[in-house]
């Protein structure tokens, strides 16, 4: 017999479950389908990387000196290409893979430009880490797994990003690509990075300079009102792209001349000078006597003017570069004082004190070499000196801001993942020597521009003040003594806006070798920023 009270209540369960299974469905379709779609798409999705994102390094405008050129590639889906191997002859390169392969390309030809048309091939830009003149090189260093140096190894935590550039694809239950359902490119744009001091057309002017004029040396520009460091450069250059073949040359293109220790020469004269008029010593008008040499404790030290220059001031025998004046005011100064004025001044210490960037301390003598002989070698920066090009940049612009030492600036400050600046540098400043002995020097450097051994370094319109060095090294090339040239000095030389050094590695004179790249480099910064 029927039972029709069951088959109803039966009825009505299924209708209920017909009923959730459609809520469920609807749910599963109208709120949570797109998740399931992607989550489905991901489970056969295969990406292929392009490059790991990197934070940029940012230059004081906020203009990008990494990743800011971009490479063409090409993405090749073997399975859709009708021609392989005419794809290949297009790129230059064989096809390897049997799915998706990546090529980057060596330059847009018409050749290439087929390639656009093809099947199965995509061209796609890449941003290019670096950049392929070197610009900023040595300041910018690298990071690899055996060290590094410059900002990329100092702010590796900083440029670090979990982030990168990729080709993806739908592959099916075989790991096979699946034709007719594309690739895509995902790419996200990275903010994140360090915003540095360099100007980076002054950065282009200096290394064009140091390239029109010598294969070995360095160069520093300064802004002097507010110390942040415009430009440095070294030679030789390297390409972090090509970074293996310079870890086993001899040339040492990996070293940052701008801040390794070097001799100084007569440079090291404007130390003596400052502590000589600080000390009350010596006035500029102090009259001396140079017979071509003098004896300190009966050896004979030569003058740079093997006949002598006679009688002349404190402020022309800067202007000239008499050895024999700065042979008296070493003795009568003493190697502690030396030693004062030197640290005072910038020297035998870091000046940006970046941990990994490469930065030498330097080395000034004290008292425990105080021997009468040593001290004439010291007061003419031979000797057991050793300084850095970013060094003596500091003490011309402690002279050019009157006597006020302000802290040097690398690194202005971190850039978040919004393009967001927040500044961390932290500016002191203090004085260590006084407004009047600052402007003595002043007059002192303008004059040896004008009538002494730095007139190579005179820019028109502007003129300049500033220091020639010639230091014999020691070191030994082509079977001959090592003699490096320099000149630091500043320009315009009456107000006073950027400092500029220049190391000539072997130069011979700083005269003749270092002088006229000082001059090129404030010419170019004279047309860039007339207003100075």
């Amino acid at each position: 017999m029927i039972n029709l009270a069951r088959i109803k209540q039966f009825g009505i369960f299924t209708v209920v479950v017909l009923l959730l299974l459609c809520v469920r469905l609807g749910y599963l379709s109208a709120i949570k389908g797109e998740a399931l779609s992607k989550q489905a798409v991901l489970q056969r999705t295969d990406s292929i990387p392009i490059k790991t994102a990197r934070g940029i390094i940012y230059d004081r405008q906020m203009r990008a000196i990494t990743e800011g050129r971009c490479r063409l590639h090409a993405a090749v889906i073997v399975q859709e290409c009708v021609n392989p191997d005419e794809v290949s002859r297009l790129i230059g390169q064989k096809i390897t893979k049997d799915d998706i392969e990546i090529f980057p390309l060596q330059a847009v030809t018409e050749q290439q430009a087929r390639l656009v048309k093809m099947r199965g091939v995509m061209l796609f830009n890449v941003s290019e880490r670096y950049n392929q003149d070197g610009l900023l090189s040595h300041v910018i260093g690298y990071k690899s797994d055996d060290g590094g140096f410059g900002i990329e190894y100092a702010f590796d935590k900083e440029l670090t990003i979990e982030q990168s550039d990729s080709i993806s694809m739908i592959k099916n239950a075989n790991s096979k690509m699946m034709t007719g359902l594309g690739y895509n490119r995902t790419s996200k744009k990275n903010y994140n990075g360090i915003r540095l001091s360099i100007d980076y057309h002054v950065q282009a002017i200096v290394e064009k300079a140091l390239d029109n004029n010598m294969e070995n040396g360095a160069a520093v520009v300064v802004e002097v009102e507010t110390g942040d460091i415009l430009a440095m450069a070294s030679r030789p250059n390297f390409l972090q792209s090509q970074l293996a073949k310079y870890l086993t040359s001899s040339r040492g293109e990996l070293i940052n001349r701008a801040v390794s220790e070097y001799d100084l020469g007569s440079v090291f004269k404007v130390v003596l000078a400052a502590a000589a008029l600080e000390e009350g010593i010596y006035n500029p008008q102090s009259q001396f006597r140079c017979g071509g040499a003098l004896d300190v404790s009966g050896r004979e030290f030569v003058c740079n003017n093997k006949d002598g220059h006679g009688v002349l001031s404190l402020e022309l025998g800067l202007a000239h570069s008499c050895n024999v004046v700065f042979y008296k005011i070493g003795q009568d100064l003493g190697i502690n004082k030396i030693n004062e004025y030197a640290k005072k001044l910038g020297f035998d210490q870091k000046i940006l004190n970046i941990e990994g960037f490469g930065e030498k301390k330097g080395y000034i003598p004290s008292d425990i070499e105080n021997m009468p002989q040593e001290i004439a070698n010291i007061s003419i920066g031979q000797g057991k000196i050793k300084v850095t090009p970013l060094q003596v940049a500091d003490m011309f612009c402690t002279i050019a801001n009157g006597g006020i030492r302000k802290s040097l600036t690398l690194t202005d400050g971190i850039v978040d993942q919004n393009g967001n600046y927040t500044q961390t540098k932290t500016k002191g400043t203090k004085r260590v020597i006084s407004a009047q002995t600052a402007a003595a020097l002043r007059k002192m450097l303008r004059t040896a521009v004008k009538e002494g051994t730095g007139t190579n370094a005179q820019i028109e319109g502007w003129g300049a003040a500033g220091k020639t060095g010639s230091a014999q090294s020691g070191w030994e090339k082509d079977g001959e003594l090592m003699t490096h040239g320099w000149f630091g000095g500043y320009f315009p030389e009456e107000n006073p806006k950027y400092v500029c050094v220049v190391l000539a590695e072997n130069g011979k004179s700083g005269a003749a070798s270092a002088a006229p790249v000082f001059r090129e480099i404030g010419e170019g910064i004279k047309k860039l920023y007339p207003e100075a």
